[in-house]
């Protein structure tokens, strides 16, 4: 699997931490990073991409991009103003971050801050 249709492990960790921390309940989604153990010492060895959530305790939603749209209300994007002062916003969270910049990223970067904000209180 590409992982660039899906926001890395950062971005996916914080959307898990904040709806948690907020109470709001995360679609399913086609892949999640699994935490990968070692078998003789249970130690972790890498965090992995898998398809469906398969019952691991350490797995952590990864939404495709299709699916970030789609969660994104479209009330959030009245007009044109509010569509541009989002991708502004957007720009802004990816500047403090460190790493790739890419359209999934981006998409989770957009939808933290709605969260973040109480802009957006359900999925």
């Amino acid at each position: 699997m590409n992982t660039r249709h899906v926001p890395d492990l950062e971005h996916c960790q914080e959307l898990d931490r904040l709806c948690k921390e907020k109470g709001i309940v995360v679609p399913e989604t086609e892949f999640y990073w699994y935490a990968h153990r070692s078998m003789e010492d249970n130690t972790l060895i890498e965090w992995k991409i898998k398809e469906s959530k398969c019952g691991s305790k350490e797995s952590v939603p990864a939404p495709l991009v299709s699916e970030l749209g789609e969660w994104l209300p479209e009330t959030v994007f009245q007009t044109k103003e509010d569509g541009m002062f989002m991708l502004r916003v957007c720009e802004k969270e990816i500047a403090t971050k460190i790493g790739n910049v890419t359209e999934a990223n981006a998409r989770q970067s957009m939808l933290l801050y709605l969260i973040r904000e109480d802009i957006i209180t359900k999925l």
